[in-house]
């Protein structure tokens, strides 16, 4: 919302590439839900991120996680990130998502408050190494 959610974004995507992961990166205030499912549908991993807004999901992300859940693909790795101010709740729901798709859940969520500093946008990057292995090695 402010930001924070996309720097998270960018480290563990930064991680990914260091181990050779190709990454398709989409925003969804930018990009068709429908866009971002067809990217989903040929993805081993799929990492979501949202802040919390209102003690929730940030409402692009719930919309994609309920066409997701509609859809229901499987055999997927999944990962949740995401920033909060003082509520933190929207991680929560993004597991619970990835949870009842039956999607095997790599790492424990992130979930910064407020925005990273370069330290923590350090260890999001050997985050996105460790998820990258974890990839590479997954059937």
């Amino acid at each position: 919302m402010w930001g924070s959610t996309s720097k998270i974004a960018y480290s563990l995507q930064g991680g990914l590439e260091r181990e050779d992961i190709p990454v398709t990166m989409r925003a969804l205030k930018t990009n068709h839900i429908s866009d971002v499912l067809t990217d989903v549908l040929f993805s081993k991993a799929i990492l979501v991120g949202s802040p919390t807004l209102n003690n929730g999901i940030f409402p692009t992300v719930g919309a994609f996680l309920t066409y997701l859940k509609g859809l229901r693909p499987k055999k997927r790795m999944g990962f949740a990130f995401g920033s909060y101010g003082w509520g933190g709740q929207a991680i929560g729901e993004i597991e619970t998502v990835i949870r009842n798709l039956g999607w095997e859940m790599a790492l424990p969520a992130i979930n910064i408050q407020y925005l990273p500093d370069e330290e923590e946008l350090d260890n999001l990057k050997k985050m996105g190494q460790k998820l990258g292995r974890l990839i590479k090695q997954w059937k």
